[in-house]
Protein backbone atom coordinates (compact mmCIF):
# COMPACT_ATOMS: atom_id res chain seq x y z
CA UNK A 1 0.00 0.00 0.00
CA UNK A 2 1.44 3.39 -1.11
CA UNK A 3 0.35 5.20 2.48
CA UNK A 4 -0.05 4.41 6.19
CA UNK A 5 0.51 6.68 9.14
CA UNK A 6 4.56 6.97 9.17
CA UNK A 7 4.52 7.98 5.86
CA UNK A 8 1.38 9.94 5.16
CA UNK A 9 1.67 13.55 3.90
CA UNK A 10 -1.58 15.17 5.77
CA UNK A 11 -0.75 18.32 7.40
CA UNK A 12 -1.54 18.95 11.17
CA UNK A 13 -4.04 21.28 10.71
CA UNK A 14 -6.27 18.30 8.51
CA UNK A 15 -8.59 16.89 10.44
CA UNK A 16 -7.56 13.48 12.20
CA UNK A 17 -8.65 10.23 10.73
CA UNK A 18 -9.32 7.18 12.60
CA UNK A 19 -7.37 3.58 12.15
CA UNK A 20 -10.06 3.07 9.63
CA UNK A 21 -10.28 5.81 7.37
CA UNK A 22 -6.27 5.87 7.04
CA UNK A 23 -6.96 2.40 5.44
CA UNK A 24 -9.81 3.33 3.26
CA UNK A 25 -7.89 6.88 1.95
CA UNK A 26 -4.73 4.44 1.44
CA UNK A 27 -6.78 2.09 -0.63
CA UNK A 28 -7.94 5.07 -3.10
CA UNK A 29 -4.55 6.09 -2.90
CA UNK A 30 -3.32 2.90 -4.07
CA UNK A 31 -5.82 2.34 -6.16
CA UNK A 32 -5.89 5.76 -7.85
CA UNK A 33 -1.81 5.57 -8.65
CA UNK A 34 -3.09 1.74 -10.61
CA UNK A 35 -5.51 3.39 -12.70
CA UNK A 36 -3.48 6.88 -13.21
CA UNK A 37 0.18 4.25 -14.44
CA UNK A 38 -2.61 2.57 -16.53
CA UNK A 39 -4.40 5.39 -18.03
CA UNK A 40 -2.80 8.39 -17.67
CA UNK A 41 -4.35 11.48 -16.24
CA UNK A 42 -6.79 12.03 -18.43
CA UNK A 43 -8.08 8.92 -19.02
CA UNK A 44 -8.79 8.23 -15.60
CA UNK A 45 -11.79 8.86 -13.92
CA UNK A 46 -13.25 9.23 -10.30
CA UNK A 47 -15.40 6.04 -11.17
CA UNK A 48 -11.97 3.65 -12.77
CA UNK A 49 -10.56 5.06 -9.70
CA UNK A 50 -13.39 3.82 -6.98
CA UNK A 51 -13.85 0.27 -8.93
CA UNK A 52 -10.43 -0.19 -8.83
CA UNK A 53 -10.39 0.08 -4.74
CA UNK A 54 -13.92 -1.66 -4.16
CA UNK A 55 -15.29 1.28 -2.56
CA UNK A 56 -18.38 3.90 -3.42
CA UNK A 57 -18.04 6.91 -4.85
CA UNK A 58 -19.25 8.41 -1.40
CA UNK A 59 -15.87 7.09 0.31
CA UNK A 60 -13.67 8.68 -2.32
CA UNK A 61 -15.59 12.34 -1.57
CA UNK A 62 -15.16 11.90 2.19
CA UNK A 63 -11.09 12.21 1.42
CA UNK A 64 -10.76 14.32 -1.91
CA UNK A 65 -12.68 17.02 -4.16
CA UNK A 66 -12.28 15.51 -7.66
CA UNK A 67 -9.61 14.00 -9.77
CA UNK A 68 -7.16 16.53 -9.41
CA UNK A 69 -7.22 16.61 -5.68
CA UNK A 70 -6.12 12.49 -5.96
CA UNK A 71 -3.33 13.13 -7.98
CA UNK A 72 -2.38 16.12 -5.86
CA UNK A 73 -2.59 14.02 -2.66
CA UNK A 74 -0.96 10.68 -4.46
CA UNK A 75 1.67 13.03 -5.58
CA UNK A 76 2.17 14.17 -2.35
CA UNK A 77 2.32 10.90 -0.46
CA UNK A 78 4.90 9.84 -3.20
CA UNK A 79 7.20 12.59 -2.73
CA UNK A 80 7.09 12.25 1.10
CA UNK A 81 7.74 8.46 0.41
CA UNK A 82 11.62 9.11 -1.23
CA UNK A 83 12.09 11.53 0.81
CA UNK A 84 11.84 8.95 4.07
CA UNK A 85 13.14 6.34 2.09
CA UNK A 86 16.07 8.69 1.15
CA UNK A 87 16.41 9.85 5.21
CA UNK A 88 17.12 6.31 6.58
CA UNK A 89 19.14 5.56 4.85
CA UNK A 90 21.48 8.06 4.43
CA UNK A 91 20.89 9.23 8.25
CA UNK A 92 23.61 6.83 10.46
CA UNK A 93 26.30 6.79 7.99
CA UNK A 94 29.01 8.52 8.79
CA UNK A 95 31.70 7.85 5.67
CA UNK A 96 29.96 11.49 3.18
CA UNK A 97 31.02 9.12 0.25
CA UNK A 98 29.27 5.80 1.05
CA UNK A 99 26.42 8.49 2.56
CA UNK A 100 25.99 10.21 -0.77
CA UNK A 101 26.13 6.82 -2.40
CA UNK A 102 22.97 5.26 -0.29
CA UNK A 103 20.87 8.15 -0.95
CA UNK A 104 21.21 7.59 -4.77
CA UNK A 105 20.47 4.19 -4.49
CA UNK A 106 17.33 5.04 -2.63
CA UNK A 107 16.88 6.87 -5.19
CA UNK A 108 16.93 4.32 -7.93
CA UNK A 109 14.95 1.70 -5.92
CA UNK A 110 11.96 4.31 -5.62
CA UNK A 111 12.32 4.63 -9.26
CA UNK A 112 12.67 0.21 -9.70
CA UNK A 113 9.46 0.25 -7.44
CA UNK A 114 7.60 2.60 -8.97
CA UNK A 115 8.69 2.87 -12.61
CA UNK A 116 5.20 3.52 -14.64
CA UNK A 117 4.07 6.31 -11.72
CA UNK A 118 7.41 8.13 -12.44
CA UNK A 119 7.41 8.23 -15.72
CA UNK A 120 3.27 8.97 -15.56
CA UNK A 121 4.52 11.87 -13.63
CA UNK A 122 7.33 13.62 -15.55
CA UNK A 123 5.92 12.97 -19.34
CA UNK A 124 2.41 14.02 -18.45
CA UNK A 125 1.49 15.04 -15.05
CA UNK A 126 4.01 18.03 -14.20
CA UNK A 127 2.20 19.52 -17.83
CA UNK A 128 -1.84 19.63 -16.27
CA UNK A 129 -1.19 21.82 -13.72
CA UNK A 130 0.58 24.27 -12.29
CA UNK A 131 0.65 23.25 -8.73
CA UNK A 132 1.43 19.78 -10.09
CA UNK A 133 5.00 21.28 -11.18
CA UNK A 134 5.46 23.47 -8.36
CA UNK A 135 4.98 20.32 -5.41
CA UNK A 136 7.58 18.36 -7.99
CA UNK A 137 10.30 21.88 -7.24
CA UNK A 138 9.27 22.04 -3.85
CA UNK A 139 10.69 17.85 -3.68
CA UNK A 140 13.45 18.91 -5.88
CA UNK A 141 14.01 21.85 -3.23
CA UNK A 142 13.90 19.62 -0.72
CA UNK A 143 16.23 16.50 -1.61
CA UNK A 144 19.15 19.23 -3.15
CA UNK A 145 19.13 20.90 0.39
CA UNK A 146 18.97 17.46 1.98
CA UNK A 147 22.44 16.78 -0.39
CA UNK A 148 24.17 20.20 0.66
CA UNK A 149 25.84 18.84 3.39
CA UNK A 150 27.50 15.86 2.47
CA UNK A 151 28.45 17.49 -0.79
CA UNK A 152 30.17 20.06 1.74
CA UNK A 153 32.08 17.00 3.49
CA UNK A 154 33.50 16.14 -0.10
CA UNK A 155 34.90 19.05 -0.31
CA UNK A 156 32.36 20.69 -3.17
CA UNK A 157 32.21 24.14 -3.27
CA UNK A 158 29.22 25.54 -5.13
CA UNK A 159 26.68 22.95 -2.99
CA UNK A 160 23.73 24.08 -4.73
CA UNK A 161 24.05 24.01 -7.98
CA UNK A 162 25.58 20.28 -7.60
CA UNK A 163 22.92 18.89 -5.64
CA UNK A 164 20.76 20.15 -8.93
CA UNK A 165 23.46 18.92 -11.08
CA UNK A 166 23.14 15.47 -9.03
CA UNK A 167 19.26 14.98 -8.89
CA UNK A 168 18.78 16.26 -12.93
CA UNK A 169 21.79 13.11 -13.29
CA UNK A 170 20.11 10.59 -11.30
CA UNK A 171 16.75 11.58 -12.79
CA UNK A 172 17.72 11.35 -16.52
CA UNK A 173 19.81 7.58 -15.28
CA UNK A 174 16.67 6.11 -13.89
CA UNK A 175 14.68 7.15 -16.91
CA UNK A 176 17.30 5.65 -19.62
CA UNK A 177 17.65 2.32 -17.38
CA UNK A 178 14.16 1.84 -17.19
CA UNK A 179 12.79 2.87 -20.73
CA UNK A 180 15.27 3.53 -22.90
CA UNK A 181 17.56 0.56 -22.55
CA UNK A 182 14.84 -2.05 -22.53
CA UNK A 183 16.31 -5.41 -24.12
CA UNK A 184 19.69 -5.36 -22.39
CA UNK A 185 20.67 -6.59 -18.84
CA UNK A 186 19.11 -4.68 -16.46
CA UNK A 187 21.44 -2.77 -13.44
CA UNK A 188 21.07 -3.18 -10.09
CA UNK A 189 20.51 0.31 -8.21
CA UNK A 190 23.89 -0.05 -6.00
CA UNK A 191 25.90 -0.40 -9.47
CA UNK A 192 24.04 2.96 -10.63
CA UNK A 193 24.24 4.92 -7.36
CA UNK A 194 28.19 3.53 -7.81
CA UNK A 195 28.77 4.81 -10.67
CA UNK A 196 26.70 8.02 -10.75
CA UNK A 197 28.50 9.23 -7.16
CA UNK A 198 31.97 8.20 -9.10
CA UNK A 199 31.10 10.44 -12.36
CA UNK A 200 30.14 12.62 -10.14
CA UNK A 201 32.81 12.82 -7.85
CA UNK A 202 36.15 11.49 -9.77
CA UNK A 203 34.95 12.00 -13.33
CA UNK A 204 33.20 9.76 -16.05
CA UNK A 205 36.90 7.67 -16.58
CA UNK A 206 36.44 6.78 -12.75
CA UNK A 207 33.30 4.29 -13.94
CA UNK A 208 34.06 0.88 -13.57
CA UNK A 209 33.00 -0.92 -16.94
CA UNK A 210 31.57 -3.57 -17.35
CA UNK A 211 28.80 -2.30 -15.12
CA UNK A 212 27.73 -5.12 -13.17
CA UNK A 213 24.52 -6.43 -13.69
CA UNK A 214 21.59 -7.31 -11.51
CA UNK A 215 21.23 -10.01 -9.18
CA UNK A 216 18.43 -9.45 -7.42
CA UNK A 217 15.17 -6.70 -6.86
CA UNK A 218 17.76 -4.26 -5.11
CA UNK A 219 21.03 -5.71 -5.23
Amino acid sequence: MVTDVSVSSRTASESPLTERQWVRRGELLEAARRVFERDGYHGTTVSSVVQAAGLSQGAFYLYFADKKGVFAALQDEMATLLRRRIYWVTRDEPDARRRLEAGLRAYFEFYEDYPAWNRRLTTEGLGIDESFEASQTQLHQTLATAFEPTLRELGVGATAVAAFALLGMAAQVAYWRHYQRRDEPPMSAAALARACASLFLDGAASIATPLPQEGGTHA
